[in-house]
Parts: structure tokens; C-alpha cells; sequence
């Protein structure tokens, strides 16, 4: 099945509760996305992986009672994320050391950043990223 070309039909949000409860639906939606990119079984389990590590970062940065709030969308064979959340904190804080790790092994960029009073946490997976020659 050839990958989709971006558009709305190959984008999609989701919004819940920034609680570890939740982390289960945004992995699960990232990994649907990710089939759809034509992207390999361990390719889409690297996806739910790092939806995993990027939701769970949020959550520890999220305000009391915020969502957080994840574009998923395919570009060619790349699956991009931006996600966000309300946050108190003025700079990112660093990052879990290993999650940090996990995070960018995993997938071809991370950026985090905060503008205002919202955490912004940005990755992608290129089809080629983690494909051996």
C-alpha cells in the first residue's frame, strides 16, 4: 500500500487529560497513524515508544487538571507529532536522562520549547530512520 500524501484525511488530534492513565490512548492512536505511513512493525512500535516517552514528559510538566493536546500527520512515509500542554515552568526542564535517550534514538528530530504559558513538543519518524542497509 503506497503512503498517503499529506492532507486532512491524514491528520488527526487528540486531546485528553495529562495523566498516566491516558498515555495508553495517545500510543495507540500514534501507532494507527503510523501504520498508515507504510512504516514497518518495528517502525510503528518505535512510534508508540516514543509517543510513550513524549506524553510521559508532558505529563510531569503539566499543569494540575491540563490536557494535553497531539497533532499526528504523515507527510510521504514521515510521521510528524506536536504536542502540547499547559505548564507553569518558564524553560523546558531537562529531560529524564534515559527517556531523553529513548526518546531521540527512536525517532529522526525532537524540539521542546515553551511559549507562553504551553509546553511544546515537536518529533518525527522518517520510513528510513531506523532501517538497516
Amino acid at each position: 500500500m503506497p503512503a498517503m500524501n499529506a492532507g486532512v484525511h491524514n491528520r488527526v488530534r487528540v486531546e485528553f487529560p495529562a495523566d498516566t492513565i491516558n498515555m495508553a490512548i495517545a500510543r495507540s492512536v500514534a501507532a494507527a497513524i503510523a501504520a498508515r505511513a507504510d512504516l514497518t512493525l518495528d517502525q510503528v512500535e518505535d512510534v508508540r515508544l516514543a509517543m510513550d516517552e513524549a506524553t510521559s514528559h508532558l505529563i510531569k510538566v503539566a499543569q494540575a487538571d491540563s490536557l494535553i493536546t497531539c497533532d499526528l500527520w504523515i507527510e510521504g512515509s514521515t510521521v510528524h507529532a506536536a504536542m502540547a500542554c499547559a505548564t507553569a515552568v518558564a524553560t523546558p526542564p531537562d529531560p529524564d536522562p534515559f527517556a531523553w535517550t529513548v526518546l531521540t534514538a527512536l525517532v529522526n528530530s525532537v524540539e521542546i520549547e515553551v511559549k507562553g504559558s504551553r509546553m511544546h513538543l515537536r518529533w518525527s519518524l522518517a520510513s528510513e530512520h531506523s532501517l538497516q542497509p
